[in-house]
């Protein structure tokens, strides 16, 4: 059976086949057209219209009891469950990190710190299998990196006496794009929150990288979210789920990322899966981006994830290398 807002469905299997009677409008999530076929998203899961009267199921994109099953809350504070071991992880709505004190990727990797992961995804490690296995030799001390680096820096800092360097090199025509990125999966971003992000960043002279920041919800499939990207070579925002709507700088007045120079881009997002939400971003204390619409992919969504870096290169056949430094997201406005 699924449940939704009190109405029942029954699903029905017919062979191989998965459906039920198409629902109230109040209770899909998502319509959305695809090559001349409509889908519906009931319940965490993605159906195919088949006829007037009947959906088939196509696939799970999220578990609609996840917040249930992976979330406690007590004295106002919001945990995150470990499935396996029942351990519970305070989430953060304030984090910030300008990278010092850490010599080592090993170094951020670390609960206490924040960081819980980092990609490597290149020509080497294309999957995500060959990338989990290099990232879980390199924080056993049993390998190096091999091509594509996260690691704290003193070469090039914005202040202080470290900053985070990504490397990637291109992706070969097999792939979509490589990755070079560390992220935190601690984060509690919901419906109706502000969330504002600030960072730092020096990209040398070279290849641009697609996307320096992306705030995701882990919780459902392809881990969508709002991303900051770089399009002929001037940021924007978009969100990636769906219609995958933009948040574009006016083409007239486009302001480029500068290369050779240290630049700070913050943002403000006002999270809600309506028209309703809000689209800012600056650079250099310059407003780009000011625009209304859709941030966040579905109203029950969580953004638990933050990843920062070289989180997709696409862009030519040359390496991109990006330095970070400085770091903050959070609930509140800031300075």
């Amino acid at each position: 059976m699924l449940l939704s807002g009190g109405v029942c469905f029954v699903l029905i299997v017919r062979g191989q086949q998965r459906w039920i009677p198409v629902p109230d409008d109040s209770v899909v999530e998502v319509t959305v057209e695809h090559e001349g076929i409509t889908y519906k998203l009931v319940n965490g899961d993605l159906y195919r219209v088949a006829s007037p009267d009947r959906l088939v199921f196509v696939e799970k994109i999220y578990d609609k009891d996840f917040r249930e099953k992976n979330y406690i809350q007590q004295d106002g504070q919001v945990f995150r469950v470990d499935a396996d071991t029942g351990k519970r992880y305070p989430t953060r709505r304030h984090f910030e990190d300008g990278f010092e004190n850490a010599n080592l990727i090993t170094d951020l990797i670390r609960v206490e710190r924040g960081w819980d992961t980092f990609t490597l995804q290149s020509s080497s490690t294309p999957s995500v299998s060959k990338y989990v296995q290099l990232r879980n030799r390199i924080l056993r001390g049993e390998a190096g990196f091999i091509d594509n680096r996260v690691e704290p820096v003193a070469e090039i800092v914005h202040a202080g006496a470290k900053a985070l360097k990504c490397h990637s090199l291109a992706p070969t025509r097999s792939m979509v794009c490589t990755k070079a990125s560390l992220s935190t999966q601690l984060l509690y971003f919901v419906k109706g929150d502000d969330v504002w992000f600030s960072g730092w960043y020096f990209i040398p002279e070279g290849r641009m990288p697609f996307t320096l920041m992306d705030l995701e919800s882990t919780w459902i499939k392809e881990h969508p979210g709002m991303r900051v990207m770089i399009e002929d070579g001037a940021a924007m925002f978009e969100l990636k789920w769906a219609a995958k709507p933009k948040y574009r700088q006016p083409k007239a007045s486009r302001v480029p990322v500068p290369v050779g120079k240290w630049v700070r881009l913050r943002a403000r997002l006002h999270l809600s899966e309506s028209a309703d939400g809000r689209v800012q971003l600056w650079q250099d204390d310059m407003m780009l981006i000011d625009q209304q619409g859709q941030t966040l992919p579905l109203a029950g969504a969580v953004y638990d994830s933050l990843e920062i870096g070289i989180s997709a290169h696409s862009y030519g056949p040359g390496p991109a290398t990006v330095y970070l430094d400085d770091v903050v997201i959070s609930d509140k406005p800031l300075d």
